[in-house]
C-alpha cells in the first residue's frame, strides 16, 4: 500500500476497505463465471455441478490473504489475563488444538449450520421433495456465512459466538474483522429471504425455480452488503480527514 495511503486511514478502515474490495472482486468474479458459462440454473444442482465447491475455495483465498496482509490474530481474549497472570509471575496461555481436531470441529459445525439452515427453509416453505435443492441452498448460506467466522476463529470459538453472542478477541482490529463477518451474515440472510418474493409469481421463468432465486440472492446479498461497508467506510474516512484539515 502507497505510504499517505497508510498515513490517511486507520488500520480498522484500511481493513474495511481492502475486504470490501476483495470480496466485491471475487462475488463479481464467480457471478460473472456462472452468468458467461451458463451455469446459473445448476447452482441448484450438487451432485451434478461443482461451481458451488468455488464459493468455498473463494472464502479460503479471500480469508488467507486479508489475514496475512492484516496480521490479523484470531485468538480470543482469556478473561484475567491480565492482572491475575502478572501476579503469579506466570502468562495464560491459549488452549490449542491440533490440525486434526480443529478440521473435525470445522466440518462438524459445517454441518450442523447445514442442517439448521435446511430445517429453516422447510419451515419457510421448501418442498420437501426437492432435498438436493435445499441442501445446496443450505451449502451455499452456511459457506457464505458460519464458513468465514470458523476460519478465522476456529470451531469452538464460533460455537461460544453462535450461542453467547459475546466473544472478545485479542486486538482491536481482529474484532473489526469480526463484526465485518457478522455484518456480512445479515446481509446474506436477507439477500436469501428476499430472493424469495419472486417464487410466487406466475412468470414462468427458469430463473424463478427454487432454489435460484435464494442462492442469487445470498450472493447479491453478500455484495450488497460490501458495497455498503465499502461506501460508508470511504464518506466516514473522508469526512474524518475533512474536519480534521478543517474543511468540512
Amino acid at each position: 500500500m502507497p505510504a499517505d495511503y497508510d498515513s490517511r486511514f486507520s488500520p480498522i478502515t484500511r481493513l474495511y476497505l481492502f475486504t470490501s474490495v476483495v470480496s466485491i472482486a471475487l462475488n463479481a468474479t464467480f457471478f460473472t463465471y456462472i452468468l458467461c458459462a451458463d451455469k446459473m440454473y445448476d447452482i441448484g444442482r450438487c451432485r451434478s455441478s461443482w461451481v458451488l465447491m468455488l464459493l468455498p475455495a473463494i472464502e479460503l483465498v479471500k480469508h488467507y490473504y486479508v489475514r496475512t496482509a492484516f496480521r490479523l490474530d484470531g485468538t480470543a481474549k482469556t478473561s484475567g489475563s491480565g492482572q491475575s497472570s502478572s501476579k503469579s509471575g506466570s502468562k495464560l496461555q491459549p488452549r490449542r488444538t491440533s490440525p486434526a481436531d480443529e478440521l473435525a470441529g470445522t466440518v462438524m459445525v459445517f454441518l450442523l449450520a447445514m442442517l439448521f439452515y435446511g430445517f429453516i427453509c422447510l419451515i419457510l416453505g421448501a418442498p420437501l421433495e426437492q432435498f438436493e435443492e435445499t441442501v445446496s441452498l443450505s451449502v451455499v448460506l452456511t459457506t457464505l456465512t458460519i464458513f468465514p467466522v470458523v476460519l478465522f476463529i476456529g470451531h469452538s470459538e464460533t460455537l461460544q459466538l453462535l450461542f453467547t453472542e459475546s466473544l472478545e478477541l485479542r486486538t482491536p482490529l481482529a474484532n473489526g474483522y469480526l463484526t465485518l463477518l457478522k455484518n456480512n451474515c445479515i446481509g446474506v440472510i436477507l439477500g436469501a429471504w428476499g430472493a424469495s418474493v419472486v417464487a410466487p409469481l406466475d412468470w414462468d421463468r427458469p430463473w424463478q425455480v427454487y432454489p435460484v432465486p435464494n442462492v442469487v440472492g445470498a450472493i447479491g446479498g453478500a455484495f450488497g452488503m460490501n458495497i455498503y461497508t465499502l461506501l460508508s467506510t470511504t464518506y466516514f474516512a473522508f469526512c474524518k480527514a475533512g474536519r480534521t484539515r478543517g474543511i468540512v
